[in-house]
């Protein structure tokens, strides 16, 4: 590992907050690209998406935070941290195909475009402004999903893997703006999303994610790989009604690298947990609801989550 003293680190923090600050669609990092922390969680194996056909699901995410944090947890450079307030929505269209392909899987695409719609921080001395609203990275999936496996005429596991891309083609407006709807680089990587059934009405979920991240030309930056999982254990107090506990982690493997150096005690960390709903209102049309507060944050913003989700099948 590469020694940065204190000033090098300094500029890196500021750097990064200021130029690398990621897609506020999801929420805040300082390298990272946005990601899907908590934004599917109940049921997520597959159920949502038994049949073949398109769906459309809407996503709206309303996030705010006054503590912008450091390596060791406390504020960006010993300073104030202003307040941040960020609403969002992403489309997203699937289409799944209705024959047998990837080892009996249903193969599916998935196509997803965030908008940011209201970005505002407060003046502050940390130098972070905000571009505004706009578009954001432009995401792409191939998943395979498969049907459940039964136990004693009920479902018992079901799963999908899947695939993603995400490709900068949004609003970025670095370096003059460094709060931007759209990253500066190129991510993929794979996540398994499945859904245990523990009873009747007892049901545990969870979305595992790896990252992988390209380096970003403009600013000379490659963010670290990350892992992160979206999780929830729900119950269905009523017919088609699950209420439940829901959380997020994410853990950065690598540190950052930047003008080609490893920066040291630049990983990301972030842990969420909160209450959350799924309403199946038809077989065609399912809502979804979560609150996410977060702790355990390592170079990223703390900060509180609202996510609001409806899927229609045509």
């Amino acid at each position: 590992m590469i020694y940065v003293d204190d000033m090098l680190l300094k500029r890196f923090f500021r750097l990064t907050v200021c130029c690398v600050v990621v897609s506020i669609q999801i929420l805040v990092g300082y390298g990272l690209p946005g990601v899907n922390l908590g934004f599917s969680n109940i049921l997520d194996g597959g159920p949502v998406r038994p049949n073949p056909g398109i769906y459309w699901q809407q996503y709206l995410q309303y996030y705010t935070t006054q503590r912008f944090l450091n390596s060791e947890g406390k504020p960006l450079l010993g300073l104030p941290s202003p307040r941040f307030r960020a609403l969002t929505t992403v489309t997203q269209f699937i289409y799944q195909f209705n024959h047998v392909g990837f080892l009996r899987g249903m193969p599916g695409v998935a196509l997803s475009l965030p908008t940011t719609l209201v970005s505002k921080i407060d003046k502050n001395n940390l130098g972070i402004a905000s571009s505004g609203s706009g578009f954001g990275n432009l995401g792409c999936g191939i998943y395979a999903q498969w049907p459940a496996i039964m136990h004693n005429g009920r479902p018992l596991f079901i799963h999908r893997l899947e695939f993603d891309f995400s490709v900068p083609l949004g609003k970025n407006k670095l370096p003059e703006k460094q709060i931007n709807p759209s990253s500066t680089f190129f991510c993929c990587g794979p996540y398994w999303a499945a859904t245990l059934f523990l009873s009747h009405r007892w049901n545990l979920s969870w979305r595992l994610n790896y990252l992988w991240n390209a380096k970003s030309e403009k600013i000379d930056f490659r963010a670290g790989d990350a892992m992160y999982l979206n999780y929830s254990l729900a119950y269905e107090i009523y017919p088609h009604l699950f209420f439940g506990a829901v959380g997020y982690a994410l853990g950065q493997l690598h540190n950052n690298k930047l003008n080609g150096r490893t920066v040291p005690n630049s990983k990301e960390r972030v842990v969420g947990a909160g209450p959350g709903f799924a309403y199946f209102y038809s077989p065609d049309i399912v809502i979804f609801s979560y609150l996410y507060l977060e702790g355990a944050v390592r170079n990223r913003t703390q900060g509180t989550s609202f996510i609001a989700r409806v899927v229609m099948h045509f």
